[in-house]
């Protein structure tokens, strides 16, 4: 549109310069145009002894022939003007008809994405409960033969099973989980006390911790409210149960909510084998595994966890335990 105003600004002004130029012609001095004309006006069979004829004659010719210039002028700008816009249509017409294209491409794509993700999930939601339902049968005949069994080989058979057992149903709900936090892009949130969710998270996992006797600080001092969704305790429920499964006999995980500003840092101290720095970003990628003497396996929690706090727009990470041997596992939550 700015070339198109400025073609049409062009043949105005001219049309503007010409008028007065013309005038200008009208009032020329007699001898420049008797100079100019004079060998035409020999030959023409109207000049009169008159010179007053002889000079309107010339100066009639000579508006005309200025306006047969400037309108043979003015006719090829116009022209040029047309071939011009019809270009300028054309590619006009083209780039419309490539956006056009595009965008049906992209509503196209975001169709058989969403049709993908909801594949996605109703194929998750089978395999948890198909995978589940058996392995929680075999979890139950496992816990009744470890009741009535008294063959110390066969009580370490059934052991192994049933710690096999538990770590499948582990994997299948952390893979489950993991898959539907992917497609998610945003959570409802609410304003809870983290205070509140991490003491009830203890409270959950006593069974553990006794299981390794561990001791686990948090002194909360007030509450610490944020907008967060439920989902959070599974955060937190990841750094307690990579604290306590890596960890020694006997360790001390110790708990803390600090204030960073806009928002909460919680940290999870541990005094387990401790991370090396170029496995620090690693452990917080699904299916990552780490050389041994650093987290074994190949689990998910740390991947859920980070997700989930992604989606709450917070940062974790892990650092060295500044108290000696060991890691501490932290994140940031928007103050409410």
């Amino acid at each position: 549109m700015f070339k198109k105003s400025c073609m049409l600004r062009l043949v105005f002004v001219f049309l503007l310069v010409s008028v007065p130029f013309m005038h200008l012609v009208e009032g020329n001095e007699t001898c420049d145009v008797i100079q100019e004309y004079g060998p035409f006006l020999r030959l023409s069979s109207f000049a009169s002894d008159q010179g007053s004829d002889q000079i309107s004659l010339l100066r009639t010719i000579h508006i005309y022939w200025v306006w047969i210039v400037h309108l043979f002028i003015v006719i090829v700008l116009l022209a040029l003007y047309a071939i011009y816009v019809h270009r300028y249509n054309k590619l006009l017409k083209k780039e419309v008809s490539e956006r056009r294209s595009m965008e049906l491409k992209l509503q196209q794509y975001a169709a058989e994405l969403k049709h993908s993700n909801e594949l996605k999930d109703l194929f998750t939601d089978i395999m948890r409960h198909d995978l589940i339902n058996p392995a929680g049968i075999i979890n139950s005949y496992t816990d009744l033969l470890l009741e009535i069994e008294t063959d110390v080989k066969k009580l370490q058979y059934l052991k192994n099973i049933s710690r096999s057992n538990q770590k499948l149903i582990g994997l299948i709900e952390d893979a489950s989980s993991f898959t539907k936090l992917d497609s998610v892009e945003h959570l409802p949130l609410e304003k809870m006390d983290l205070g509140v969710i991490i003491t009830n998270v203890i409270e959950s996992m006593q069974i553990k911790i006794s299981e390794k006797n561990a001791k686990v600080s948090f002194l909360p001092s007030g509450p610490y409210l944020a907008n967060v969704n439920q989902l959070v305790e599974q955060v937190f429920v990841n750094f307690l149960s990579n604290a306590l499964k890596y960890g020694s006999q006997n360790e001390r995980i110790d708990i803390n909510i600090m204030d960073a500003g806009g928002s909460w840092k919680v940290c999870f101290a541990d005094e387990g084998e401790g991370i090396p720095d170029k496995f620090k970003e690693a452990v917080f990628e699904r299916f990552r595994r780490l050389e041994k003497g650093a987290i074994k396996g190949s689990g998910l929690g740390l991947a859920i966890a980070k997700r989930i706090v992604e989606l709450h727009s917070g940062q974790l990470g892990v650092t060295d335990n500044p108290m000696g041997k060991g890691s501490v596992f932290w994140t940031t939550f928007p103050k409410a």
